[in-house]
């Protein structure tokens, strides 16, 4: 074999996923590479993982496992947070402080069943800034995605 052949012949690694081809082809494999192997960071704990690889990364994710068992919801944002993190998640919500901001100013009744809202009820919040009773909203959401005060979508 001649010398170019034996170039052809050997494996060179790829600088994106370290995979092994020979030299004819590890051009056409880098295109394609650049796009498959995308990365980005795991939203549970933070490591940089090759996109398409995601879902074996979160089979072994000690983040996602925890997630999965201490979960909980936001009842402002409806963000998925820790239950344990709940308080501190609470502090940093501009939902729950537009909440509370709105609530500490005026008694607030709910204007879809006009009950009071009492500082432990569940609240629910649009965009517009109106406040509900959790459930009320969620029963008026399953007729109608505009606001039951402004019309606000």
């Amino acid at each position: 074999m001649s010398e170019i052949q034996d170039d052809d012949m050997k494996l060179y690694p790829c600088s994106n996923c370290g995979e092994q081809y020979p030299y004819c082809g590890i051009e056409k494999h880098l295109e394609s590479c650049l796009v498959e192997n995308i990365v980005e960071d795991c939203k549970f704990c933070g490591e940089t993982i090759v996109k398409k690889l995601i879902e074996q990364h979160l089979q072994n994710c000690q983040a996602f496992a925890l997630q999965e068992k201490e979960d909980d919801v936001c009842e402002f944002c409806q963000e998925k947070i820790f239950k344990k993190f709940k308080q501190d998640h609470y502090s940093d919500c501009p939902l729950k402080q537009i909440a509370d901001a709105y609530q500490s100013y005026t008694a607030h009744e709910c204007p879809i069943c006009l009950i009071d809202i009492g500082p432990v009820d569940s609240k629910g919040i649009l965009e517009c800034c109106h406040i509900f009773h959790q459930c009320c909203l969620q029963a008026w959401q399953q007729k109608s995605q505009e606001c039951p005060v402004c019309r606000y979508t």
